[in-house]
Order: structure tokens, then sequence, then C-alpha cells
């Protein structure tokens, strides 16, 4: 029996959610990001379960929630955006927001990066049984673990994370409550 390996294609709403994807919206939350330069790419980014590569013009987005700054880029949790997908997905920080940079977060705009936030959501599950997937970025197909998150972009294109990053970035759906119907006297 050959291999299912859950790639980049156009789905409809309801194939995803018979495949068990639920749909999340981004919680609004400020992303550190910089263009990726020529002269540092391609660059391989390690994540909890694969290798993702991004090549120049790609935007980098660094998770800076925990507020500690680290020694360089390469040692905050970060991962690759396609330039086409960051433009329809991300737009920058609205200052009328409050935001107060943290010490990480100051780090990191000292290093060239801008505040942006994801605008788009995502359908998701949580796998209860390992799900083979080729990301945009992965090296090979990768076999994403149970208690990991699969999340399908704009482009219908699959990626993986743990479920604490999941739920650092997005809401959990509303729970849909069901009401009687009144009763005719």
């Amino acid at each position: 029996m050959p291999v299912k390996i859950l790639k980049q294609r156009q789905w409809t709403d309801s194939e995803l959610s018979a495949e068990g994807f639920q749909r999340y919206e981004r919680k609004k939350t400020v992303v550190l990001a910089r263009e990726l330069p020529a002269k540092e790419a391609p660059k391989r980014i390690r994540t909890a379960w694969d290798t993702l590569v991004a090549h120049a013009g790609y935007m980098i987005c660094y998770d800076v929630s925990d507020g500690v700054p680290h020694k360089d880029l390469d040692s905050y949790n970060h991962w690759p955006v396609e330039p086409g997908i960051f433009l329809r997905t991300y737009r920058k920080w609205d200052y009328t927001a409050p935001w107060q940079p943290n010490t990480a977060e100051k780090h990191l705009i000292e290093l060239g990066c801008k505040p942006f936030y994801k605008v788009a959501g995502v359908w998701a599950k949580e796998l209860h049984k390992p799900q083979w997937i080729q990301s945009k970025e992965s090296i090979e197909p990768i076999l994403i673990p149970p208690g990991g998150w699969i999340a399908i972009g704009v482009e219908g294109e699959p990626f993986s994370m743990t479920k604490t990053d999941f739920r650092k970035r997005y809401e959990q759906p509303a729970v849909v409550s069901r009401r009687r119907k009144p009763q005719r006297a």
C-alpha cells in the first residue's frame, strides 16, 4: 500500500471538513519579520521535526512571545514564509493598536526586523496518528507525529507546528450552541 503524503492542492471547505480539519482564525499578535537577503540564502531552518529551506526573498518570521533576547537571529524560534503568501496573509503592524516591544522584540528590530501581524486563518487539525506531509519549504516529505498539528494555508499548502505553537498563534473556534426552538402553545 503506497504511503499517503499530504501535498499542496486546491481544497474546498467541504473536503477539508471531511478530512477532519477545522477553521481557526489567527490571534492578532506581533510577528517580527525580515526578508532573507541573497547572501544568507538558501537558509536551512530546523523545526521540531523538519528541516525547512528558505530562498532569497522569503520572509523569515520570529516568535518572541517569551520576551527573552537571544544571542542572534537563528537562536529565536523562526519559520520561513514564501513571499507571495506573506503578501497575502500578513500586514504591517498598525500602530493604533497598543504594543510596547519587549526586550527580545527590540533586539530583533535592531537586527533589521519589522513588526507585522498575520491576518489569515487556516484549516487545521491535531494529529492522532502519524501523517506524512510535503510543505513548500520541506526538503522532502516529513512524518508529523501524533500530537503535532497540520494546517492548510491560503494556497492549499500544508505545514506543521507543535501544539504549543499552534495554541499561541490561533484562536480556538467558537462553540456553536444548540438552541431549542420555541414550542408552540
